[in-house]
């Protein structure tokens, strides 16, 4: 499955398998490209053609369907029942995980999971935001108010355990990056600018959320907006009170040592530079 095309015929048969097994009707929508686990009317592929996801009908009304596969070694991890996990969180602007439905192929798991559908458009077509983003003060108190409130929700998901992050700050920034305090609290994990649709606010794909360094979902979306300047200064207007204190700044600086890892892998390279120069920014703010 490392050829793109054979990869994408392969999610396309699981998709429409998860479709039958599942009782819904494939919507009949156009491909796209965009990085996201949902989109305004299009059938979606994640990140490296991890995933698929399309809108689907059932008696009348539209859903979303996400499908998967994955070696069966894999495919028991906190990132295979992440959205399953998800269902169980209060309070928060996202889709609902209504069905699942799992079969073996030989040595691989495929999944397919029905939720409810997100009619707003994503962000951003990529991750890191490419054009200014105006939305209005409701938006920005919507965002904050739905991660201090996923922040306040217990989980025995992800880690509190610095080991998990400081041998590769050492890797990248030495002792420096590793002096700062770190604190832990509930966070998404992967807040960036296709993750969140607009006008109306939802956070989507919560493959990955679980404990980890206070403040690491202000600090992937302020990353993720440094090519905009004016967008990145109003994530640091909201989120301010997270990102300017030691913990906060630890959060940031694991956030860029996993966007510079992907860096080196093709993803994220105009914003190398950027995350070079925030890194040098926080680094001098605990000296």
């Amino acid at each position: 499955m490392s050829d793109e095309n054979t990869q994408r015929r392969y999610l396309r048969r699981v998709l429409a398998q998860g479709a039958e097994q599942l009782g819904v009707a494939l919507a009949e929508v156009a491909e796209t490209t965009e990085d996201a686990e949902t989109a305004h009317g299009g059938t979606v592929y994640g990140w490296r053609d991890r995933t698929i996801g399309a809108p689907v009908i059932r008696d009348g009304e539209r859903l979303w369907l996400r499908a998967t596969g994955e070696h069966e070694d894999w495919a028991a991890g906190e990132d295979w029942r992440g959205n399953q996990d998800a269902a169980r969180l209060t309070g928060i602007p996202k889709p609902t995980l209504l069905e699942a439905t799992e079969w073996r192929e030989e040595e691989v798991v495929n999944r397919a999971e029905l939720m409810t559908y997100v009619p707003d458009p994503v962000c951003s077509r990529t991750p890191e935001l490419r054009e200014p983003f105006d939305a209005p003060d409701a938006w920005w108190y919507g965002l904050r108010r739905a991660m201090d409130t996923l922040a306040a929700q217990r989980t025995s998901r992800g880690s509190e355990s610095r080991t998990r992050y400081d041998p590769d700050l050492r890797v990248f920034f030495g002792t420096r990056a590793t002096a700062f305090t770190p604190a832990w609290r509930t966070e998404h994990m992967d807040v960036q600018w296709s993750n969140l649709t607009a006008p109306h606010l939802w956070l989507l794909d919560w493959e990955s959320w679980g404990r980890a360094p206070a403040g690491y979902g202000a600090a992937s979306l302020y990353c993720h907006s440094l090519l905009v300047p004016q967008t990145a200064r109003r994530v640091r207007e909201v989120f301010g009170d997270i990102l300017d204190t030691t913990e906060g700044r630890y959060a940031q600086a694991c956030v860029i040592v996993h966007l510079l890892r992907r860096a080196l892998g093709g993803d994220y390279t105009d914003l190398v530079l950027p995350l070079h120069g925030l890194a040098d920014r926080i680094l001098r703010e605990d000296r």
